[in-house]
């Protein structure tokens, strides 16, 4: 039996795609939902007279990343809404998102991410946990700039994801005005504290790991 030239040629090109099929598929998709009992953001800011925190749950986003292979690079993309922040003051939250936020037209802060700086770990097995170093860029208050974050990361062994991660953010850097008046005196410094709960797309809602604690 004669074999064509054009079977010889096609054969290994197609067991070439089918051993590369599943490096290709290998990444997973988590979401994180707004509202979800597993979010928090807060953010600390250090007065004089006084320590001013806000917090909110309101966050969403998406994380596609290889846990078994982690490699240098994972996608993150998460939002916060921005005027769901509470200060546990009504006018304060109002002062904030009125003359400082100006949440009217810069609704949400967002980070996109990113690469993996320095030696990532090789893997997050279930029940695991790592920690590393991400870049990315964050948007807030219609001023986009560069942002190295160090993040925790704790996968459960059904597969949900606790992320954490903490870092400063000047409010000059972001055109925001810093308040000075009595009902809200903030510093120029703002610290940022984050807790969020992924869960595998289309899964019910993530459940924190045991054993992490809330970001305070």
């Amino acid at each position: 039996m004669r074999t064509s030239g054009a079977f010889l040629f096609t054969l290994p090109v197609l067991l070439l795609f089918a051993a590369a099929g599943p490096a290709l598929s290998a990444a997973s998709v988590y979401e994180i939902r707004a509202g979800g009992e597993g979010n928090l953001v807060l953010f600390r800011s250090k007065a004089p007279l006084e320590t001013i925190e806000g917090t909110t749950r309101s966050v969403s986003g998406r994380i596609e990343a290889d846990l078994e292979n982690l490699g240098d690079s994972a996608t993150f993309v998460v939002e916060v809404d921005l005027a769901s922040i509470d200060t546990g003051i009504d006018l304060r939250n109002r002062h904030m998102r009125e003359n400082h936020l100006h949440t009217d037209r810069f609704p949400a802060a967002i980070f996109r991410g990113g690469s993996i700086r320095g030696a990532p770990p090789a893997a997050i097995p279930p029940g695991g946990k790592a920690s590393f170093t991400l870049a990315g860029e964050f948007t807030l208050h219609g001023v986009t700039r560069p942002l190295v974050v160090p993040i925790e990361i704790a996968r459960s062994r059904s597969d949900s994801l606790t992320i954490q991660a903490s870092f400063d953010v000047l409010l000059s850097d972001f055109q925001i005005p810093r308040p000075e008046f009595l009902v809200m005196r903030l510093d120029e410094k703002q610290r940022l504290e984050i807790r969020l709960a992924a869960a595998p797309a289309g899964a019910a809602p993530a459940a924190a790991p045991a054993g992490t604690e809330e970001v305070r």
